[in-house]
């Protein structure tokens, strides 16, 4: 009797938890506004631990992507870096090609100042050393006796006369130009070719000269050009004249000229040697 009174109160007790579990479930698979005393309890209990794995989780994941992504922006960096040196390097390329082309085309000219009966041949040659001056008045070439270049061979840029090629080798050659105080050219001036004399450079890279008639009248802005006379042949220009003077005797005029090249900037030249073919 006795036993059979403990399981009908077993078997209440578990009828009435299933009722409360049922009526938990039931609660709680509804929007409520309120909670119950429990869940507010468990709650407490379990937001602090919540905030805390929640934050150090954003932590460690912010950290995560701050890594791959600071390794994806240097590489990036590195890539970009490398892509405008190529730039910069095809920029420099194709400036100087276009530089060397507009050299070379401006060479050119220089072989209008010779008479289409001359007989010369023209080679294109590169400045590879020079005088350790910042004028141009000595420098070396890169063609020599392998192109057929020659001692007195004559050395021209687009402007006007340079000078004189006066040692030479097997691949290449040196040049005198006309501003070395070693140098002279007989001119005469453009506007009347009986105006006649002979300009000399000096240790001071100027150009200077003396007219063969002193009563002749020559004036500032007068072009020179070669006369001929010599190895050079008639009509190179030489360059314009910036000042005139007699001496107090009044036997001699002189005459400053500015060289038509600009012997402080030359990358390429002209070099005319007789064709002898």
């Amino acid at each position: 009797m006795r036993k059979k009174a403990v399981k009908d109160k077993s078997a209440m007790i578990v009828t009435i938890v299933a009722i409360i579990l049922i009526i938990i479930i039931g609660f709680t698979s509804k929007q409520r506004d309120e909670i119950t005393v429990v869940e507010k309890w468990v709650g407490n209990i379990l937001s602090p631990a919540q905030k805390v794995v929640n934050i150090g989780a954003t932590t460690v994941g912010e950290s995560v992507y701050s890594i791959f992504n600071f390794s994806k922006i240097a590489r990036e960096n590195v890539k970009l870096k490398e892509e405008m040196e190529n730039l910069q390097e095809q920029l420099v390329e194709a400036r100087l090609n276009r530089d060397e082309l507009e050299e070379l085309r401006g060479l050119r000219f220089a072989l209008n100042y010779l008479e289409e009966t001359t007989d010369y041949e023209p080679i294109a040659a590169n400045i590879v050393a020079k005088s350790p001056s910042n004028w141009f008045d000595v420098f070396t070439i890169d063609v020599g006796e392998d192109r057929g270049i020659t001692k007195d061979s004559i050395v021209l840029a687009s402007s006007g006369l340079i000078g004189k090629v006066y040692e030479v080798g097997g691949n290449w050659s040196k040049v005198i130009s006309i501003i070395d105080n070693n140098s002279s050219v007989s001119f005469q001036v453009l506007r009347d070719k009986n105006y006649q004399g002979i300009v000399s450079g000096s240790i001071t890279n100027e150009l200077s000269g003396y007219l063969f008639d002193p009563m002749v009248e020559v004036v500032v802005g007068d072009k020179l050009i070669t006369s001929g006379m010599g190895i050079y042949p008639q009509g190179i220009m030489i360059g314009e004249i910036i000042e005139v003077s007699k001496s107090s005797d009044q036997l001699l005029k002189t005459i400053t000229v500015e060289p038509a090249v600009n012997f402080k900037s030359m990358n390429k030249v002209l070099v005319i040697t007789p064709n002898t073919r």
